[in-house]
Formats: C-alpha cells, structure tokens, sequence
C-alpha cells in the first residue's frame, strides 16, 4: 500500500509538470548516482571541456592522452593496453560497454566524441557547427543564411506529447520562429503525439508526398521519438520517387533504435505500475513497447535510405559531472550499458554513412539556453552543404543500413 501511495503521489506531481517521456518511472530506476570526483579540463572533439569526470582514468585521458602527452606513463600504459585489447568502435555498442566496464562510463563517452570527430567529414562539420555558431552569438557577426535558403522547406517532425506540454520544446517552435524571422520557410508536420511510431511515420511520409507533388524542396528536422518517425518514413514507407526532393535530415537526438530505459520499465514488476502511472496521465501504455530496442533495433537495421538524402546527427554526449538532478536516475539505470544521454545509448542515435556532430555536456533533452542559435547554426551547416551539392549530378541509388558495426562516414560534408 506504501508502495502504490508514492506511485500516484509521482503521477499527481508528474500531471502538474513536465509530462516528459518516462519520466513518470523514474522511481522505479535501480541503483544511485555514482558522485563524479576528478576535476578535468582540456578539449574533446574540438570543445572545451571543465567539469568533474568519474575516474583519474577519465581525467587522464582529456588532460594528457588526448594531447599526446604520456608524462603518466602508468595511466598511458593501462589506457592503450585497454584501447588494444577491446578496439573499441563509436559504431560498435557492445566494445563500448566493455570499455565502459574496463576503465569508466566517462572514458568511453570522451572516447566515443574523439573517435567520431577523428572522421574528416565529422571534423569538418563540428568545426564549421562552432564557427557559425560563434558568428549568430556574436552581435559584430553575419547571420545571413546561405545563399538560396528560401528555396528550401524546412519541414520539423516534432517529439512525444509535443502538443501535452510545449514547454520541452518538441514542438520546435522557438526555431520554426527563429527561422521565418530569417527569411526561412519552414512548417511542422502534425504528427499523433501519443501514436505508435508506425503511425506517425505514415503520417510523415503522406506530408513529404504531398511536398513532392508541389515541387518544394525539403530538409527535414526531427528530436527524440520523430527521429525512428522519420527514419521509418524515408527508409521504407516512401519510393526513391517520393524522397527525391528531401534534400537533408537533421536528427537530433534520434530514438533511432528505441530506448533500453523502456526496456527496463517493461520488466515486471516496474511495466505494472508504468502502466498505472502512464494511464493516470492520460497516456499510452503501449508506448513503452513500441519505443523498446527489441522492436527498434532490429526494424532500424533493415531499412533502406537514400543515399542522396544528406543525414546528419547531434547528438548530446554528458559527462558524469554534467548529468542534472531529473536525469541522473535514468542515466545511472543504463550506466552498465554504456555511454548513454538518459534515455538512449549514443550509439543507437547513429546512422550508417550519415554526419555527426557532437555537444559535450547535453543530456537526452538538450537544455541549453542557446540551444535555439545551436539548431539554427545546424540547418545553416545541412544549407551550405546541400546547395554545394545542387549544383552538381543529384544520385539517386539507395544503400541498405547495417548493424551499427564496423561503418565507415561516407557523406561528403564541406566547411562553408
């Protein structure tokens, strides 16, 4: 009876607040919060980094390894000898856990940023990601868009209960705002907030047809829940046809291959009483199910994207240190599972042959007071890129999607 008081004592709290995606079951998360100790400071995939990290290893690594500076040769010799054994790769979940095991959750967290960064064609878009951004934060700077931008639909898939509660931001609309006021047209595809995945990807591929049919040229933007939407739309429910005119897609944060945190809520005792919560609130149950990585890994693997579509991931990379008070639980309950944003490991937010950038420091829900000039200075990163490539022969063959293992980048992303 305790039990089930403090249940629907947090759904009562959860309907006064954020009705963010599990967060209803928070208190069902096993284990505490690892407290981070060893201050570090240096920079990681091209970003200043300054918080606490959770291992000597982890501080090791940003302050000396990374530079190339072996003066602990102890340290040095543990990490390579790590690094040889478990050859871990930023695309490869399961080397990771096990550098996560072998040294520290932070250690293969900065090694996964440095990793994907040590790519050409990631380095190039991170470094270029920060130049523009320095440029719209910068009242001197030009924040003239690039050439051609209003030839463009800037069409956003938005996340989970967009609709319930604005203030996540699913609903992108500080960016649709930012966007028009520069002369960008942009719109919102009104997919089901509560719906299946399946459905909204229906919904996104009927929109993009219905753009096909009048010509517009489409860069798509979708967080969270829209990113499998998209994915699922692009990779199977449209023909090479239909997708023709989407020119770029703009994941960010994509639940691409589910979440193992709602795998965790489906284990019982905790689906019960997710369940309870979840239909107090006036939600899905079925949700939990749809968004577990046994239903979206082995769908997200077998889809087929088009190679001529531009893809290009954010993704948040937090530290120990940097992890919040309301993600802290989900984020120590996939900790054994490896680098992860609180709700998905980060190697699960990856496409085959797409581009990413990275953001040390940002969970799941990307809280960050300029995070409206950070998606802005991406569409005009994706722009740049996609009008260097109109001008030249537009491919149209497709490429299948593979596990995430062993893949190689092979987008063609140039500095403006």
């Amino acid at each position: 009876m305790r039990d089930l008081n403090r249940i629907l004592r947090l759904a009562m709290w959860t309907m006064r607040s954020r009705p963010v995606l599990f967060a209803l079951i928070i208190a069902f998360s096993a284990g505490c919060f690892a407290a981070s100790r060893f201050p570090a400071a240096g920079t990681v995939a091209g970003q200043s980094l300054s918080t606490t990290v959770d291992s000597e290893l982890a501080r090791f690594y940003v302050e000396h390894h990374l530079r190339g500076d072996g003066s602990d040769s102890a340290h040095a010799q543990v990490i390579d000898s790590s690094l040889r054994e478990v050859k871990p790769d930023p695309y490869d979940r399961e080397s990771l856990k096990q550098l996560s095991q072998r040294l520290s959750i932070d250690f293969a967290a900065i090694y996964f940023a440095s990793a994907l960064y040590e790519r050409p064609n990631n380095k190039r878009a991170q470094d270029a990601f920060h130049a523009i951004l320095k440029t719209l934060t910068d009242p001197a700077g030009d924040p003239t868009p690039p050439k051609g931008h209003s030839s463009y639909l800037v069409v956003f898939v938005p996340g989970y209960a967009y609709k319930k509660d604005p203030t996540t931001g699913a609903d992108f609309a500080r960016q649709r705002e930012i966007l028009r006021q520069r002369g960008f047209r942009t719109t919102l595809i009104e997919t089901d907030e509560l719906g299946t995945v399946e459905k909204n990807a229906d919904i996104v591929a009927d929109s993009v047809r219905q753009f096909a049919g009048q010509g517009q040229k489409v860069i798509l933007v979708s967080t969270s829940k829209g990113g499998p939407e998209v994915a699922l739309a692009l990779g199977d429910r449209l023909s090479l046809e239909d997708s023709a005119y989407v020119k770029a897609w703009i994941s960010v944060g994509g639940l691409l291959r589910g979440s193992p945190y709602a795998d965790h809520a489906l284990r019982w005792p905790r689906r019960w009483f997710a369940e309870i919560i979840l239909r107090i609130q006036g939600l899905r149950p079925s949700i939990i199910r749809n968004l577990s990585t046994t239903v979206r890994r082995p769908v997200f693997d077998h889809l087929r994207l088009p190679r001529h579509i531009l893809t290009l991931q954010y993704v948040g990379v937090p530290l120990s240190g940097q992890i919040g008070k309301s993600v802290r639980g989900r984020y120590e309950t996939l900790r054994p599972l490896g680098p992860n944003d609180g709700l998905t490991l980060l190697v699960d937010e990856l496409v085959p042959g797409g581009v990413v950038v990275t953001d040390i420091g940002l969970d799941h829900y990307y809280r960050d007071p300029i995070i409206e000039l950070k998606t802005i200075a991406l569409a005009y990163l994706v722009l740049g890129e996609v009008e260097q490539r109109e001008k030249g022969p537009r491919g149209t063959e497709t490429c299948e999607s593979r596990p995430n293992k062993g893949l190689n980048l092979t987008g063609s992303l140039r500095s403006p």
